[in-house]
């Protein structure tokens, strides 16, 4: 009898570690809602916690595991052979802007100061696909036949390329519209806008889902409470909220009903420079970059905190701009969504 117990109880937990591990490699989705369902939330809470950083003092972009001593995952180099961007184009990617998972996490899309753009898979580090959109080049998003849109700050203007793998440095451009000192991009895929923000500004732009001729048209626009714009990113697990900082406030924007709410520290300051910021679910706190200098120059840090200052990370030999969690982006993306190129 102890023996027939002891083999029931070994085969039971042997099938529920195996359901676990099973568990653990399956990809978040969300239930087409736009909120991550509960599973998927569970699988992300289980899995490392892994940012992406914007590492512009050494050059990279880099994975750090703050669940597990903070280790370096991964890392890429516009210079490294295995990026597979040519000689003259790769000072494109100087002061690396924005990193931000993509197609499901298998991808990432990059912006640089230098003017640069790149579509990289994270499995082979291949920049497969590349371009050069000028202007002190902040951010880019994805849009949803695969074509991708640019921000650039000087100059001040949205510009849309017409991804194809095969063509690099070469793509067709189109739909470029002039919009001051903007930073940041972020697809809206339930209300199937794009927004952005500069200076004062919070606008909004239908997308005419063209891969030859593509467009935006501004549908809206509203005033912010202050100027000077910086991040634009979704709140985790949201389809109505995005974050929104600009240089002495922190502000999450609802899409829905247009208004501005003012998001201050547990003491009840303002939280002031905040370069990026991210949110995920329970287990995740939101993480801010807040420029200090100490990772080099003013713009920049090398510590990541909270929104009330507490260290999540912090590497002295950093120069930090952006840092994202690595999750699912339901709000911009659906779920399962994969590569794809923009065909005519």
């Amino acid at each position: 009898m102890r023996k027939s117990i002891s083999v029931s109880l070994f085969l039971s937990l042997f099938f529920a570690l195996g359901c676990t591990r099973e568990m653990s490699q399956t990809p978040a989705t969300d239930d087409g809602t736009g909120l991550l369902t509960t599973e998927a939330l569970a699988v992300e809470e289980a899995t490392a916690k892994e940012m992406i950083i914007c590492d512009q003092k050494n050059g990279r972009i880099v994975m750090v595991d703050v669940a597990n001593s903070n280790k370096i995952t991964w890392e890429w180099k516009p210079t490294a052979s295995y990026a597979a961007i040519r000689s003259g184009a790769q000072g494109w990617f100087s002061n690396i802007s924005e990193a931000k998972p993509i197609y499901s996490g298998k991808y990432i899309l990059a912006t640089a100061s230098g003017g640069g753009v790149a579509i990289i898979n994270v499995s082979t580090k291949k920049a497969i696909w590349y371009d050069y959109a000028g202007g002190n080049t902040h951010s880019a998003e994805v849009l949803p036949n695969g074509n991708v849109v640019t921000a650039s700050t000087t100059g001040g203007y949205l510009l849309i390329f017409t991804v194809d793998s095969h063509i690099n440095d070469d793509s067709k451009q189109g739909g470029k519209v002039s919009f001051e000192d903007v930073h940041n991009v972020v697809w809206d895929k339930t209300n199937k806008l794009l927004w952005a923000a500069g200076k004062d500004k919070l606008k909004a732009f239908s997308y005419n889902n063209s891969c030859g001729s593509p467009a935006l048209t501004l549908k809206k626009t509203y005033t912010m409470p202050q100027g000077n714009a910086h991040d634009l990113f979704p709140v985790h697990g949201s389809t109505t909220e995005l974050w929104l900082s600009n240089s002495n406030h922190v502000y999450k924007f609802n899409v829905s009903t247009g208004t501005f709410t003012l998001i201050k520290n547990s003491a009840g300051a303002n939280i002031t420079k905040v370069k990026s910021i991210s949110s995920g679910p329970s287990g995740y706190t939101t993480i801010i970059d807040a420029a200090n200098g100490k990772g080099g120059e003013s713009w920049r840090t090398d510590v990541i905190t909270d929104l009330n200052g507490a260290t999540v990370f912090k590497n002295t030999s950093f120069g930090m701009y952006k840092a994202r969690w690595r999750l699912v982006n339901s709000f911009s993306y659906p779920g399962g969504d994969s590569f794809h190129e923009c065909t005519h």
